[in-house]
C-alpha cells in the first residue's frame, strides 16, 4: 500500500523551509496518476521513489509536469533513505536514477540535525545576455528601472537551464507582467528564471506564469553559486543563499564549488532536512 513523509527542505525545524512529499512503496503509478496526487499535495514539487531499482529510480512532479531534475526533492528523499534504511552515525550515499541522469546524495545526523547534500557536476554556462536581451526580463518582473549596468543575465545548468537574473537591490518590487516568460526563456534555452539580490545573496523564483513563488530552489543554487563566484561577487568557494522571506517560509541553502585548477569541476548543493510527519492515502 502506497506510503507517503512530508519533509521540510532547507531548514533545521519544521514548518519551515521547502514542503515536500515523498511517495514510496507503491505497486505501480502512471505518469497520470503521478501528476494527479502532485495537484492534490499542491506543492512546488513531489517525488516518487522506487526502491526495488538499483540505482533507485524516482520521478519528481511539479504541479504541471514532470522534471528531469530538481533540488529539494532529491535531498528531501534522502532523508527517507536514510531513516529507512541507513545508518543512525556515520555518512550514507545513495544513487538516484531520474529521466536522463544519475544523482549522487549523501546524508549525516549532524547531533540532532539532518543534513543532505547533493553533487551537481561540472556546471554549462550556456549563454550570456546583452544588456538589451536582458531589459524584457526586468521588465516582465516589474523592475525595469533596476536593471545593473555591470552584470549581466546569464543562463547556468547544473541539472535545470536557469536565466540567473542579477539586482543589486529591491526584490520587495517584483510584479509580473507578463504571461510569456516561458517562451522569452525558451529563446535562450532556459527553464526558469532566477531572480538574485548580489549585495544579500538573496533570491527569489516563480513558476512561469507568476502564479506560485519558491520557497527554497536547490536546482537554481547551484547556477547561482556558479554566478556569483565567475562574476567574482564571492572569492569563498562556499557560499549561503537566503530564499523563501517573501513566503513567510525562510531558508537557506549551502551551496560548494569545488575547484580544479582553473574550473570548476563539482558544485554541490546541501541542506538541512525536518520530519514533519507520515501517512497512508487511503
Amino acid at each position: 500500500m502506497m506510503q507517503c513523509k512530508l519533509v521540510d527542505v532547507f531548514s533545521k525545524h519544521k514548518l519551515q523551509g521547502n514542503g515536500l512529499t515523498i511517495f514510496y512503496d507503491y505497486e505501480a503509478l502512471s505518469t497520470k496518476q503521478m501528476q494527479a496526487w502532485t495537484r492534490e499535495m499542491r506543492q512546488f514539487e513531489s517525488i516518487f521513489v522506487d526502491m526495488q531499482s538499483k540505482p533507485y529510480r524516482a520521478h519528481i512532479f511539479t504541479m504541471e509536469e514532470e522534471l528531469d531534475f530538481a533540488g529539494h526533492p532529491l535531498l528531501g528523499l534522502a532523508y527517507h533513505l536514510h531513516e529507512s534504511i541507513g545508518k543512525k552515525d556515520g555518512q550514507c550515499h545513495w544513487s538516484i536514477a531520474l529521466n536522463h541522469t544519475v544523482v549522487e546524495l549523501s546524508s549525516v545526523w549532524e547531533g540532532k540535525y539532518f543534513k543532505a547534500s547533493m553533487h551537481q557536476g561540472v556546471p554549462k554556462l550556456i549563454t550570456t545576455l546583452s544588456s538589451a536581451q536582458a531589459e524584457p526580463f526586468y521588465e516582465a518582473l516589474g523592475i525595469g528601472q533596476l536593471q545593473p549596468h555591470d552584470y549581466p543575465a546569464q543562463v547556468i545548468s547544473t541539472g535545470l537551464p536557469y536565466l540567473v537574473v542579477p539586482i543589486e537591490h529591491g526584490l520587495s518590487k517584483v510584479v509580473f507582467k507578463t504571461t510569456e516568460l516561458e517562451t522569452m526563456l525558451e529563446k535562450y534555452h532556459a527553464k526558469f528564471l532566477y531572480l538574485i539580490d548580489i549585495n544579500n545573496f538573496e533570491g527569489r523564483t516563480w513558476d512561469n506564469r507568476g502564479s506560485v513563488e519558491d520557497i527554497a530552489t536547490g536546482s537554481a543554487a547551484g547556477p547561482v553559486a556558479v554566478y556569483l563566484f565567475e562574476h567574482g561577487l564571492t572569492t569563498s568557494k562556499k557560499v549561503t543563499i537566503k530564499q523563501g522571506r517573501f513566503v513567510d517560509r525562510p531558508s537557506e541553502i549551502d551551496v560548494e564549488l569545488v575547484c580544479n585548477e582553473d574550473h570548476i569541476a563539482d558544485v554541490i548543493v546541501s541542506g538541512y532536512v525536518t520530519k514533519v510527519g507520515s501517512f497512508t492515502p487511503e
